[in-house]
C-alpha cells in the first residue's frame, strides 16, 4: 500500500518538475465583477490532454443600501483542486474539469431579496467545461461554466441579513452552480 500511495505521489510531482511545462494563471471577470470577488486559478500542464489546477475566491465585502437600509453581500473563502482534460491540447479549445473544493464560509444577501444564506464548513466536488481561445502565443481568453455538491457542516437561511426569521438551519447536502467564467489566461 505504502509503495502505491509514494508510486502515485512521484506520478503527480515528477512532471511538475519537468522544464517544458505550460504554466498559467487567470482570473475571472465575472467574479470580479460579482461584487468585488477576488480570484486567481494557477493551472501546469501534466501532458498534451491533462492539466492541474489550484485556485481560490475570497470576498470580504459588506455593502449598505442607503434608499431602503437593505445589506448587499457576496462574502466567501473558497479554495479548490483540480484537473482538466483537453480533447485536442492543452490550454486550447475544449476542456472538462472534475475537482474537489472547500468553501470555510460565505454569507450572501441579494440586490432584489433580502433573504441571507450563510454556511460554514462547506466541501465536495464540481464538474465544469469550457472553451478556450488562444489569442497569442502568453494569452487566451476562457468561457466557462460548472456546478459542485456537497455538504455544509452549518447552514443557515434566514428571511432577512438580521436573523430574525429562521427559515432553515442545520447541516445541509447541495446541489449549486459554481461559477460561469470569462477569464483571462496568462501562459508562461
Amino acid at each position: 500500500m505504502k509503495r502505491l500511495l509514494l508510486i502515485g505521489v512521484l506520478g503527480l510531482i515528477l512532471p511538475l518538475t519537468c522544464g517544458a511545462q505550460i504554466w498559467t494563471v487567470q482570473t475571472n471577470v465575472l467574479d470580479w465583477a460579482a461584487l468585488g470577488t477576488a480570484n486567481v486559478e494557477l493551472g501546469a500542464s501534466l501532458s498534451q490532454h491533462f492539466s492541474l489546477v489550484a485556485g481560490g475566491r475570497y470576498n470580504p465585502w459588506e455593502f449598505q443600501d442607503e434608499k431602503n437600509d437593505a445589506i448587499i453581500r457576496n462574502q466567501q473563502k473558497t479554495a479548490y483542486l483540480g484537473v482538466r482534460y483537453w480533447p485536442w491540447y492543452v490550454n486550447s479549445g475544449l476542456w472538462i474539469a472534475f475537482k474537489g473544493q472547500y468553501m470555510a464560509s460565505f454569507s450572501n444577501t441579494g440586490i432584489w431579496r433580502a433573504a441571507l444564506k450563510e454556511g460554514k464548513n462547506g466541501y465536495g466536488g464540481g464538474l465544469s467545461m469550457g472553451y478556450t481561445f488562444m489569442l497569442s502565443k502568453h494569452f487566451n481568453f476562457e468561457l466557462g461554466a460548472g456546478a459542485w455538491a456537497g455538504v455544509f457542516q452549518e447552514y443557515g437561511y434566514y428571511g432577512s441579513p438580521k436573523k430574525y426569521d429562521v427559515r432553515e438551519e442545520g447541516r445541509k447536502t447541495f446541489i449549486y452552480p459554481d461559477t460561469v467564467s470569462l477569464s483571462f489566461v496568462y501562459v508562461f
